[in-house]
């Protein structure tokens, strides 16, 4: 029986989940993450566990202001196309909508993925200038060709608000 689960990170996670990260910072696809700082850091990360292997990663930052920043997702290969990053995206907006902030924001590459649920570009000057801070760690700090994108948390507690009123059931009927 095949047993999966997206579960907050646990500091016995911070190896396996550097593993992931380090597949995809070698090409620049993430940020690499040292395990000092995924272990500092083990709160904000969620993984999928699969068979009791951690078979995808990623993180949530707070920090600015009221942006909230998805960043290192990342899939082992070998469950590519599965779902797994979607279902990792899906998990991170519910834990999103749990913060004070008002917008969830993402740097990407996977734009028809991410624009799938919701998300929408817009230009990379209008994140908080601190996002920019990690760049300096960036394969592509020069020539960044990320795309920026976001959703807004606000509109989607607005429409659970409005789904979950008798008000709204009454009046569509």
């Amino acid at each position: 029986m095949l047993i999966a689960m997206i579960r907050e990170a646990k500091c016995h996670d911070a190896e396996s989940i550097q593993y992931l990260i380090r597949i995809f910072s070698e090409t620049g696809k993430v940020l690499f993450r040292s395990l000092d700082e995924i272990r500092e850091n083990t709160p904000d990360f969620q993984v999928y566990e699969k068979n009791n292997q951690i078979v995808g990663v990623c993180s949530l930052k707070t920090g600015w202001g009221r942006f909230v920043e998805l960043r290192s997702l990342g899939v082992d290969p070998r469950y590519s196309g599965q779902g797994i990053g979607t279902k990792m995206i899906e998990a991170s907006i519910e834990t999103a909508l749990l913060t004070d902030c008002d917008t969830l924001f993402v740097l990407t590459y996977a734009v028809s993925m991410f624009g799938r649920l919701g998300f929408r570009i817009v230009d990379k000057e209008t994140l908080p200038h601190k996002v920019w801070n990690d760049c300096k760690a960036c394969l592509h700090q020069a020539n960044c060709d990320e795309t920026a994108m976001i959703l807004s948390l606000v509109s989607l507690r607005n429409k659970r608000t409005t789904q979950m009123s008798p008000l709204a059931t009454v009046s569509a009927r």
